[in-house]
């Protein structure tokens, strides 16, 4: 038997290409893997014909069985797209499962789906459940065993899931108007479930819940775990991750992104104020926005 694990690309024309190559497994080792949402996502997941491909902190939170994950991040590092991977994932493994996604607004709450959606699509028949739902906020999946239960993924703008148990994934949750009522109302999901709850935002200042946890300024969170994605840890932005993860955190921010900054990044950091940028990309506070909250 064989399995598909990353290997680097000889294709010089694209430094940090990425392909999938072959390597010997046992069935047993086979079987193990891809049953694991990794080992589905990396070898059974396409996104517009492409394989997909783990990021190290992708697959980090992947791995991550905290019940309660917490990502603080820069903009466009790919965790939406990671959400419903992971959800699509834990429904085709697991009988009965359900994921909650809380967007910002609606667009970004259908956005989920149908990343989700088109994944499903490109999947291989043989590990396809039956999708029994299909409208723009809610995927249904029957499952093949006996008693046919129902795995979900469900997709609301922000407002509290209440009535439901499963994971939850709070999606920018420090930009929601009604932060606090939304988190509270999702704990209790995770209860009877034993899933998870999962906290992802760039920051917005020194306020609200998502920060008060990040941070743990006001008060301790101690069953929550803490991650941070600044832009040089993505490969779309950073000409060299290994080295920039020693090196970066170090650096003045100009330096950094003149040192390891892709043109996109580039462009990005000439496009705005450096304060909106540390805040947008680099995970740090405004100061002006401090300085707000002092008044």
């Amino acid at each position: 038997m064989h399995a598909l694990v990353p290997r680097e690309s000889n294709d010089t024309s694209r430094e940090d290409s990425v392909t999938l190559g072959i390597v010997k497994r046992t069935e047993d080792d086979l079987t193990q893997w891809l049953a694991t949402e990794s080992g589905f996502i990396s070898g059974l997941c396409h996104y517009d014909s492409e394989p997909v491909v783990l990021e190290p902190y992708q697959q980090a939170l992947l791995d991550n069985r905290s019940r309660f994950r917490w990502v603080a991040k820069s903009r466009q590092v790919g965790f939406s797209f990671l959400f419903a991977l992971e959800a699509l994932s834990r429904c085709h493994l697991r009988d009965g499962h359900t994921a909650v996604f809380v967007s910002y607004n609606l667009s970004d709450a259908v956005e989920k789906v149908l990343i989700a959606r088109q994944v499903y699509e490109e999947l291989p028949t043989a590990f396809k459940k039956k999708l029994v739902t299909d409208a723009k906020t809610e995927l249904a999946f029957e499952s093949n065993a006996k008693g046919r239960r129902l795995s979900r993924i469900i997709s609301v703008p922000s407002k509290p899931p209440r009535g439901k148990r499963g994971d939850a994934y709070l999606d920018e949750l420090a930009h929601y108007v009604n932060d606090r009522e939304v988190y509270t109302g999702s704990t209790a999901l995770i209860l009877r479930s034993h899933g998870q709850l999962t906290g992802c935002s760039t920051p917005l200042g020194r306020r609200g819940i998502f920060w008060e946890i990040a941070s743990q300024e006001l008060r301790k969170y101690p069953h929550h775990t803490r991650q941070q994605v600044p832009w040089w840890l993505c490969r779309f932005f950073c000409l060299d991750v290994k080295r920039a993860a020693v090196e970066a955190p170090l650096m003045p921010t100009e330096e950094r992104v003149v040192r390891f900054g892709r043109p996109v990044l580039v462009e990005q950091f000439d496009s705005l104020p450096q304060e909106d940028f540390q805040q947008e990309f680099e995970c740090l506070l405004r100061r002006r926005v401090l300085q707000l909250l002092a008044l």
